[in-house]
């Protein structure tokens, strides 16, 4: 696959970097086509257990769609010269990296190294888990260019921080830093930037760690509660805890909690 987009596999974590480190990793066709065959593939391949969505070098996760990318016309062009109906289902495709980010069936994790903007956010805010660099900045950034926002972004965002946020953040395109975004719940963690990397690997460990089939129900249920109903959800629990419940894992994590020691868990 392109080389915009590197995938690294070491004792089942996946780390999904988006690889223009020049153009402070911003987003072309040809990247977004990548990241989301790699994504289909990790999502499904039993020997990932977690998968971590960060950008190479040190100053962005990424700044979003480049505007003037040099693998073919920018956004701007494309959209004059394609058919509104293959516009969309083009939009439609990628987005789809959004979709798997949020319920492929283990944890995903944004390493949010620099700035992070426009859809790239928007990945992000679909990830399970965000932990950013002390430099980082967030902005949604479609104000300023005339996009309304896509891959799920004002979805994502409303539901992590509420509506009045997500809304000041959108139209009046608000750039918050690492502690501004931790403070309203954007972020689960702000590391400094020079062990940044370090603590990215320890807290993908801990994940990795710990039992697939637990989180693959976890997901489904978490899923499910931002729009489903309670009756619903109560089912599915009680559906899955019967299943872990007769799982080599879960004979394992109480093993392990009666001798004091940590479970290995291998998703059976």
């Amino acid at each position: 696959m392109s080389h915009t987009v590197l995938v690294e596999k070491k004792d089942g974590i996946a780390t999904v970097t988006m690889n223009r480190p020049d153009k402070m990793n911003s987003l072309t066709s040809e990247l977004l086509e990548a990241l989301g065959g790699h994504l289909k593939e990790l999502a499904y391949d039993s020997s990932v257990r977690v998968v971590v969505l960060t950008g190479a070098g040190e100053r962005a996760f990424s700044a979003g769609a480049d505007l003037a990318p040099s693998d073919g016309p920018s956004p701007a062009d494309r959209n004059q010269r394609q058919t509104l109906e293959e516009s969309f289902d083009g939009l439609k495709r990628v987005q789809e990296a959004s979709w798997l980010l949020h319920t492929m069936p283990k944890p995903t994790l944004a390493a949010v190294n620099g700035a992070a903007a426009g859809a790239s956010l928007s990945m992000a805010l679909a990830c399970d888990i965000r932990v950013a660099s002390d430099s980082a900045i967030f902005a949604t950034a479609f104000a300023r260019i005339g996009f309304s926002g896509d891959f799920g972004g004002s979805y994502f965002l409303t539901k992590l921080v509420g509506s009045a946020k997500a809304r000041e953040m959108y139209l009046l395109n608000e750039r918050i830093d690492a502690a501004e975004a931790l403070r309203i719940g954007l972020l689960y963690r702000v590391f400094p930037a020079a062990s940044f990397r370090g603590e990215v690997d320890s807290l993908a460990r801990r994940l990795g760690d710990g039992p697939p089939l637990s989180y693959r129900y976890m997901k489904r249920h978490l899923n499910l509660a931002e729009h489903g109903h309670l009756r619903d959800v109560l089912d599915l629990e009680a559906e899955a805890m019967m299943y872990t419940g007769r799982s080599e894992d879960f004979r394992e994590g109480v093993a392990g909690f009666l001798q004091k020691r940590k479970g290995k868990f291998t998703g059976r």
